[in-house]
């Protein structure tokens, strides 16, 4: 038992003195060009351009659900929540079988 505890203290020392930051420092490319941007290719391959029809492009107002469509999604989350728990609880007793 001492042994165990002995190991442990030694670990816990040893990964304690590693999280120990280190200084750090800035250092300045010395070759300005390195940091340099190049386009490639053309211009017009960057260019942005629209989209031939319009209808693509227009926003649509947003239509609320019908009251079906919201007892259906309603429905769903009830039954969702019921078999969660079922699972859930059919996983405890599974476990519980097993102590």
């Amino acid at each position: 038992m001492r042994r165990a505890l002995l190991l442990g203290v030694v670990v816990v020392m040893l990964t304690a003195h590693s999280g120990i930051a280190v200084e750090q420092t800035v250092e300045e490319i010395v070759p300005p060009g390195e940091q340099r941007v190049e386009t490639l290719g053309g211009a017009n391959e960057q260019a942005v351009h629209g989209v031939d029809a319009l209808a693509e492009q227009q926003v649509q107002p947003q239509e609320p659900p019908s009251p079906a469509a919201k007892a259906a999604a309603n429905v769903g989350k009830v039954a969702t929540g019921v078999a969660a728990a079922a699972i859930s609880l059919g996983a405890t007793a599974a476990m519980l079988m097993f102590l």
